[in-house]
């Protein structure tokens, strides 16, 4: 029996029977396999690439590589029938358009939206009907994010919030709330954000100027390894200077997190006992 699928390009990706084994990027492949449909392998983005950081955490199943340094040959061996991917604007996100275009010569690839207009339930959503097409059982009921959402919205009235991916020496990387779904979703159940300039994903500010144009109370701050670690931040002055930092009120922010409705209220937990620490200080 053909097996099709509509992904958010508004392509039909249709195969001569229902997928069995799933090479997905890594962040696509650690929401299926949460919704109960096994995958054989995942790739990186280039940031991953860069960094030498291409594994990713809670995948027993082997990297092909990430970003320009994928290994095809990997990718043949592991006999895909489907690929899964991830996009911002209707690209393969993570790899160049070479990459994608030899991955898609091994199997073809559903793409699902995660940035810009889609709210993060939409998104979580559209995971789910992929993951159910694809025989998983998708047992991740979205009553748990919405409890998580009200304890969330009864506790952050007046504490600024701020989401941060350390760029480079010179320049810290502000997110965008409206831009990312996962920060969306928060900013909707009252986390005052921070505002930023961005049309984008980011808002780029030197850090001399981060604490007096942006005051926050609470910095999440990006755990990917692209984002500056602890010792080069160290050697920024001003990262320590920042009052939320000072008082130690930085909370780990994974821009790409599993995209499951229990993923999404662990976040909002966390942001709440976060916002009730700072409130008791």
């Amino acid at each position: 029996m053909t097996w099709s699928f509509e992904d958010d390009r508004g392509e039909r990706v249709e195969v001569a029977e229902r997928p069995r084994r799933v090479l997905a990027y890594g962040q696509a492949a650690q929401t299926l396999v949460r919704l109960g449909v096994p995958v054989v392998g995942y790739f990186g983005s280039q940031h991953q690439a860069d960094s030498g950081a291409a594994a990713v955490a809670g995948l027993e199943v082997p990297s092909v590589g990430a970003g320009d340094a994928v290994d095809q040959e990997l990718v043949a061996s592991l006999q895909p029938d489907l690929m899964v991917g991830v996009t911002y604007a209707g690209e393969v996100y993570g790899v160049s358009a070479d990459v994608a275009g030899k991955l898609t010569e091994v199997a073809p690839i559903v793409l699902i939206r995660i940035a810009g207009e889609p709210e993060l339930k939409d998104v979580i959503g559209r995971f789910h009907e992929l993951a159910v097409a694809l025989g998983g059982t998708a047992e991740d009921g979205e009553a748990v994010l919405t409890a998580a959402l009200e304890k969330l919205s009864g506790a952050a009235d007046g504490v600024r919030v701020m989401a941060l991916s350390g760029g480079t020496p010179t320049d810290a990387y502000v997110a965008n709330p409206p831009y990312w779904p996962s920060l969306r979703l928060l900013a909707d159940a009252g986390v005052p954000f921070v505002p930023t300039s961005a049309t984008g994903g980011w808002e780029v500010v030197h850090w001399t100027d981060l604490g007096s144009s942006h005051p926050a109370d609470i910095l999440l701050y990006d755990q990917r390894p692209n984002s500056l670690g602890a010792e080069q931040l160290a050697e920024i002055p001003q990262w320590a200077e920042l009052p939320a930092v000072a008082a130690g009120h930085v909370l780990a922010w994974n821009p790409e997190p599993p995209l499951t409705f229990e993923a999404a209220a662990a976040a909002a937990d966390a942001l709440t006992a976060e916002i009730t620490k700072k409130k008791a200080d």
